[in-house]
């Protein structure tokens, strides 16, 4: 377990986090929330890196979730979220730095719904850069900006 400011820390998710991380999707994805089985898989298939962000109090504040792809040499955040009274405290910051640090891979990459500004923001400033984008990726048909970070 890994402290990022006071009371808050990052640790690895379980099956026993089921709840909240559905709760997290639904609060910051909507309708492109993952499904019960998403969830199920990231937090039991081999290969998968799955974090949650906890407050003092034992409360999920944000959950991470990155597979591991040598073949690519690099590894993807797949879903990343922070509910919205834990916003702005770095929590977001910690999750995704945790993520990259378990790839052992030379770059990182993700998507990102193309309006959401805040998230796109947060990954430049960490030093992603946009390399492709996916036109209607998401249920909702928005674009995905895909981004990647050397490490």
């Amino acid at each position: 377990m890994t402290a990022i400011q006071t009371g808050i820390s990052i640790c690895t998710a379980s099956i026993r986090d089921v709840s909240s991380i559905m709760r997290l999707e639904q609060v910051c994805f909507a309708k492109d929330s993952w499904t019960l089985l998403d969830v199920i898989l990231v937090l039991t298939l081999p290969d998968e890196i799955h974090l949650k962000a906890l407050a003092e109090d034992g409360t999920m504040a944000g959950f991470a979730a990155a597979s591991i792809k040598r073949n690519e040499n690099a590894g993807w955040i797949t879903t990343l979220g922070v509910f919205p009274s834990y916003r702005n405290q770095g929590i977001g910051s910690a999750l995704l730095e945790a993520c990259e640090s378990s790839f052992g891979l030379p770059f990182a990459r993700l998507t990102v719904n193309i309006n959401n500004q805040p998230a796109i923001e947060l990954y430049q400033k960490k030093g992603y850069q946009q390399i492709d984008l996916w036109r209607r990726y998401y249920r909702n048909q928005e674009d995905a900006i895909v981004m990647e970070k050397r490490l």
